[in-house]
């Protein structure tokens, strides 16, 4: 089994099944999101990759998981969306590594 995931929707997704990555698409079918999900970090991941726009359904789930030193789940950017939930969990992941913003920005005054 690979120790990455990817998350998200076919479109998305898809060109990460190239180099052996495991991906999930989320289909809304008759299981709720977050049972799915749960069902896929029980499979013991090392990195989750989830597109933004799953990902904002998932906001609850994925805090707690950064209270964990495993799996790291980080956002990635979809197709065609504007969101910038990706940006701001990547900041958040250097904040808790390096201990300062990197993306801060300085203003003069």
């Amino acid at each position: 089994m690979a120790s990455i995931a990817v998350l998200g929707d076919e479109r998305n997704i898809l060109g990460f099944k190239p180099f052996g990555i495991d991906i999930y698409f989320y289909h809304d079918t008759n299981t709720p999101i977050d049972e799915w999900f749960r069902g896929v970090v029980r499979k013991d991941y090392k990195l989750i990759l989830i597109t933004d726009t799953v990902a904002m359904q998932l906001k609850e789930q994925i805090d707690q998981l950064w209270e964990r030193e495993l799996p790291v789940v980080l956002t990635i950017s979809g197709l065609g969306t504007t969101s910038r939930l990706a940006f701001e969990h990547l900041r958040r992941l250097v904040i808790k590594a390096v201990g300062t913003d990197l993306f801060k920005e300085e203003t003069r005054e």
